[in-house]
């Protein structure tokens, strides 16, 4: 009976033993990690909500990254314009320079080759870059080559390349001033030379016969949707084509065009890229590709860790392309410099108030998203935070319990020991 007794008493013990031994895993492993709950099975609700929690702020903390950048892409917009500003600010200085009664076209000369100077500065800025992508978005055109195709289908082939583009929308070019041709010249720079290409025109046929006008872009939305009307033989008094237009549109017929031969030339096309016109039947059997104009959207910055943005309006300035006259070599050219100088300083300033609104706006954004990000991680931190006190005393106690065990355990196994020399005895 009493060995029986004691061997219940000590297997009793070194089950204890072995439970105590785990809560004192458990705490240390606790105080470890600084975290109450390290498994599943110490709070499966609170754990899952720490895990959704802890991917939520990593997310929040990659949207406060994009925020980050694109402050830093609005501060180098607004520090690059503050150049051109200073930019302009000295070429209108040369301008009135020039304009002095007493200075000779000597003088004036040697104004212009500054004045030239500081354009071709204000043309290497605009190109600037950051993170690989434009500081200014600017209309970009390009050659599309497809092989034989219509008119019509070459416009669905710039809708669909829109559709599927979310920086950029797309679509045949529409050529409504010398400075945007000068502009298709400079960016194309000799690609696709002498192949013709659609453009973004075309004429009305039955009441709008001989009704040129631009149907693509935002020309194209224009007149109720008619699209803008840029050419109309019934204003041609002499009878001589090209002569004339609508509105004092900027015009660049071929010699004899538009002839509407057949009578169903109703498409445009430009000869080569230097800019010429002509009108074609819309059949696939003409150009093999169109000019693609493309205008910037504003950017879209991300704002909250479930996709939600905002977006930052695009930023361009009045710029002087090299093809444009421009300069300072008489008095008449030094007044129509210095016109044109402050009206492009007025439009440089207006644009670094808009790139200071957009600042503004992505501090905010920044300053709301960081005290989001604080009050996510006191949430967190109330279901993952470990009472240090709390478990250390545990902890203390899970001691002196396995203490007393192994104390009590020892003296079980003396006793159990001199239970079995005294059986040995008798």
């Amino acid at each position: 009976m009493i060995s029986s007794d004691i061997n219940y008493f000590a297997s009793k013990l070194a089950r204890d033993l072995n439970g105590i031994q785990k809560l004192k895993e458990l705490h240390l492993g606790k105080l470890t990690t600084g975290k109450k709950v390290t498994k599943p099975m110490d709070d499966a609700g609170a754990l899952s909500t720490s895990m959704k929690f802890g991917s939520e702020l990593k997310r929040i903390r990659g949207v406060g990254q994009t925020l980050q950048n694109a402050l830093s892409y609005t501060q180098m917009q607004e520090s690059a314009l503050t150049n051109v500003n200073r930019l302009y600010q000295r070429m209108a200085q040369l301008a009135t320079m020039a304009l002095d009664s007493t200075k000779n076209d000597s003088d004036r000369e040697n104004y212009d080759k500054e004045f030239q100077e500081l354009r071709s500065q204000t043309l290497q800025i605009d190109l600037s870059k950051f993170n690989d992508q434009d500081l200014f978005r600017n209309t970009k055109y390009s050659v599309t080559l497809t092989g034989s195709i219509s008119w019509l289908d070459a416009r669905q082939h710039a809708a669909a390349a829109s559709a599927s583009d979310s920086e950029y929308e797309h679509y045949m070019a529409t050529i409504t001033s010398q400075d945007e041709q000068d502009e298709i010249q400079r960016q194309l720079d000799g690609d696709a030379s002498g192949l013709a290409l659609w453009l973004g025109g075309a004429d009305g046929d039955g009441a709008e016969e001989g009704k040129w006008r631009w149907v693509e872009g935002p020309e194209g939305k224009e007149e109720g949707g008619l699209g803008r009307q840029f050419w109309d033989i019934a204003t041609d008094s002499r009878g001589e084509v090209g002569e004339s237009g609508v509105n004092n549109s900027y015009l660049n017929w071929n010699g004899g065009e538009p002839n509407n031969s057949g009578g169903n030339e109703d498409a445009l096309q430009i000869l080569q890229t230097n800019g010429l016109w002509n009108d074609l039947p819309d059949t696939n059997t003409g150009p093999r590709g169109y000019l693609r104009e493309s205008d910037p959207i504003n950017l879209k910055v991300m704002d909250d860790a479930h996709g939600g943005h905002f977006e930052l309006n695009k930023i361009s300035f009045k710029r002087f392309l090299e093809s444009t006259t421009i300069d300072l070599t008489n008095l008449a050219n030094a007044k129509d410099a210095l016109d044109r100088v402050l009206e492009a300083q007025e439009d440089v300033v207006d644009k670094i108030a808009l790139a200071g609104s957009n600042a503004s706006r992505l501090t905010s954004e920044i300053v709301a998203l960081e005290e989001n990000l604080a009050g996510k991680e006191r949430s967190l931190g109330r279901i993952d935070d470990l009472d240090i006190a709390r478990s250390a005393s545990s902890l203390a106690k899970a001691e002196i319990k396995m203490q007393a065990a192994s104390s009590i355990l020892a003296q079980a196994n003396a006793l159990f020991a001199q239970r079995n020399y005294i059986q040995e005895l008798l």
